[in-house]
C-alpha cells in the first residue's frame, strides 16, 4: 500500500510538469503566430506603398514623354530656317568677327528673306549700325569690307574735319581750303594741278576782312574709298585710308601738307 502511495506521488509533479510545459508551447505558438501575422501585415503594407509609388513614376513619365513626343511633332510640323544672330554688340563701323555671332533656328517667314544664313556670309562684314546682343543680321546692318579697285592706291590722309561718322566703306569728296593764286605764289603747289582747281563752289567763297587770303574750298578728291575706320595718331590728329586714283592721290598728299583736308560723304 505504501508502495503504490509513493509510487502515485511520483506521478502527480511529472504530469503537472508536463501540462504546464504543454501549455506554455500553446502560449509560444500563439505568440509566434501573431508576431508573423503581424509582420506579414506590416510587409503587405510596406510592398503596397511600394507599389503606389511605383505607379506614380510610370505616370509621371508617360505623362513627359507624351508631351515631348507632340512637341517633337508640332516642331517637325513647322518649317525653320537658320539665321545669324548677335552675341554680343557690335558697335557701328567693327568688322563682324566669328566670337560676334552665332546661327540658330527660327521659323520661315517672309520678314527673315534679308537675313543672314550662314556664318560665312556674316563674318567679315563691316557694320552700319550699332547691332545689339540678340539682334538678327539683316542685310541693310552689314556690308563687305572695301577692297581697293584696280588703278587705285591706298594713303593715309589727315583729317580736319570729324570723322566719328565715317565707316569704311563709304564714298567720301575730299576737298581743301586752298588759297588764291596770288598767295599760292610764293612757293606752294598752283592750283591748276589739282582736279576742278578752278571750280568754287556757290557760296563756298570766304573773304577774309582786313586784306586777309581769300580761301576757297576745292575739290581734291571726288570720289575717296574709305578702307579702315579713323583712328588717331601721337599728335592727335584724325588719320584716316583711303583708296582714289593715283593722280588724285598726289594731289592729296601734297595739299595736306599745307592745308586742312575736309570729307564729306556722297
Amino acid at each position: 500500500m505504501m508502495t503504490f502511495f509513493h509510487s502515485l506521488m511520483d506521478r502527480r509533479p511529472h504530469s503537472s510538469l508536463r501540462t504546464s510545459t504543454a501549455s506554455e508551447g500553446r502560449t509560444a505558438r500563439t505568440t509566434r503566430l501573431q508576431r508573423d501575422r503581424h509582420g506579414s501585415t506590416a510587409a503587405s503594407l510596406e510592398a503596397r506603398r511600394s507599389n503606389a509609388r511605383l505607379h506614380r513614376f510610370l505616370a509621371a513619365l508617360c505623362a513627359g514623354l507624351t508631351v515631348f513626343a507632340t512637341l517633337q511633332c508640332v516642331r517637325a510640323a513647322i518649317a525653320t530656317q537658320p539665321i545669324v544672330v548677335a552675341v554680343r554688340n557690335v558697335a557701328k563701323g567693327t568688322a563682324i568677327t566669328r566670337e560676334d555671332v552665332e546661327l540658330r533656328e527660327a521659323p520661315s517667314d517672309g520678314s527673315l528673306s534679308n537675313a543672314f544664313h550662314t556664318l560665312d556670309d556674316a563674318v567679315g562684314l563691316i557694320a552700319q549700325v550699332g547691332i545689339g546682343a540678340h539682334d538678327v543680321l539683316m542685310s541693310g546692318m552689314a556690308r563687305a569690307s572695301p577692297v581697293v579697285p584696280q588703278g587705285h592706291t591706298s594713303i593715309e590722309v589727315r583729317l580736319a574735319s570729324v570723322a566719328g561718322g565715317l565707316i569704311p566703306g563709304d564714298k567720301v569728296t575730299l576737298s581743301s581750303a586752298t588759297m588764291t593764286d596770288a598767295e599760292m605764289q610764293s612757293g606752294t603747289p598752283n592750283v591748276a594741278d589739282m582736279p576742278n582747281g578752278t571750280e568754287t563752289p556757290s557760296g563756298m567763297a570766304n573773304d577774309m576782312p582786313d586784306g586777309g587770303v581769300d580761301a576757297q574750298l576745292r575739290t581734291i578728291c571726288a570720289e575717296a574709298l574709305l578702307t579702315g575706320k579713323p583712328a588717331k595718331d601721337a599728335q592727335g590728329n584724325t588719320i584716316a585710308v583711303f583708296a582714289m586714283p593715283t593722280n588724285e592721290a598726289a594731289v592729296v598728299l601734297r595739299v595736306q601738307e599745307y592745308s586742312a583736308v575736309i570729307a564729306t560723304i556722297n
